[in-house]
């Protein structure tokens, strides 16, 4: 019996969940962002605006779905760790300089708009100022730069019917502790094109199996994050395939909480599935120089060569789980999110 994990009865649409409008600091419109973005084939983009979760559904089609979303922020004051650097100067620290927690929170309801883990002083703050504060429902709850804080921002996003990513953990300067302890995540950033232009330092799928070897099970997500201070620049390098049977708000949701989504930067990942007759993962990509199959601690395996399209890969127990990895002549990579094994009766 073939259990399939990426199917290809399946309509796989392109995907940026991370992006930034005039809602909040970026250059283009939301009927901007759709038009460019759907012109490079995409059909979903969530608009994560800073703080403000704004109702986008008058952008959704039969061609186009618009998710209600946004990015949460937790800064801390003061980075202690940077004290020394800072010493004489320190009053003087900037934000540059200062750890902090960025969140996607994606609405399961196109219209819910409701402002959960939000107090006076975020809604106070620049973005929400032009869209008449006194008019967001908010929850009144004051966030801070604590592990106790971090997650009870995430509880009350889960609570409120939202997905939450954990975003670019390099340029926010988190430390693995940051994120290693936070529960209830639904995906994890392990590319971010804007920050990568910035830094060079934002592809982080290190981090992702250091999650996958204690237990979470987030997916992984590659996204633009882009603002469009130059054009165009920070746009279509990296994005998300999400597979459903229809294109509707509700069909797109549902695909991403059940983890019916890969990521990418160039390459595709045509068909993924388990043989339970003989044990085996199969896989089928676009043209490739690599496919590999990484399992936990170094149950690793791979093909290497000219044009690879194909791959399978025995199941000899141990792996506890696998995500598939193709790269491409360019170095371009795909990735699936950890299939853990004993959920599929292995």
């Amino acid at each position: 019996m073939r259990i399939y994990l990426i199917n290809p009865t399946k309509k796989w649409c392109k995907a940026n969940l991370h992006c930034h409008s005039t809602h909040s600091d970026g250059s283009l419109t939301p009927e901007e962002i759709k038009k460019v973005y759907m012109e490079h084939g995409y059909q979903i983009v969530a608009f994560t605006d800073h703080e403000l979760i704004f109702d986008v559904s008058e952008l959704t089609d039969e061609n186009f779905v618009a998710i209600t979303s946004s990015e949460y922020s937790i800064t801390e004051t003061k980075n202690p760790a940077n004290r020394s650097y800072l010493e004489e100067n320190y009053d003087k620290t900037t934000w540059r300089d200062m750890r902090t927690i960025h969140l996607c929170m994606y609405s399961k309801d196109p219209h819910n708009t409701f402002h959960f883990a939000t107090g006076e002083s975020v809604k106070n703050e620049y973005h929400l100022n032009k869209y008449a504060p006194n008019e967001i429902k908010c929850d009144g709850y004051e966030r801070e730069y604590t592990q106790e804080s971090i997650q009870e921002t995430i509880n009350r996003a889960i609570k409120s019917g939202f997905l939450v990513c954990f975003n670019h953990p390099n340029w926010s300067l988190n430390s693995r502790e940051d994120y290693l302890n936070l529960h209830g995540l639904w995906g994890f950033e392990i590319y971010n094109y804007q920050t990568e232009l910035e830094t060079g330092s934002e592809y982080c799928i290190n981090l992702y199996d250091e999650t996958l070897r204690l237990g979470h099970k987030e997916v992984c997500l590659m996204n633009d994050d882009n603002h469009n201070y130059n054009g165009l620049e920070g746009s279509f390098g990296g994005f998300n395939f999400i597979g459903v049977d229809k294109l509707t708000y509700d069909d797109v949701l549902n695909a991403m909480e059940k983890g019916d989504i890969y990521c990418s930067n160039g390459p595709e990942i045509k068909s993924l599935y388990i043989d339970t007759d003989d044990g085996k993962i199969y896989v089928e990509t676009s043209e490739a120089q690599a496919i590999i199959f990484t399992g936990y601690n170094r149950t690793n395996r791979h093909y290497y060569g000219e044009n690879i399209t194909k791959g399978d890969f025995k199941i000899f127990g141990g792996e506890v789980y696998f995500r598939i990895c193709v790269r491409d002549k360019y170095g371009r990579t795909a990735h699936t999110h950890a299939y853990f094994l004993k959920d599929y009766g292995f």
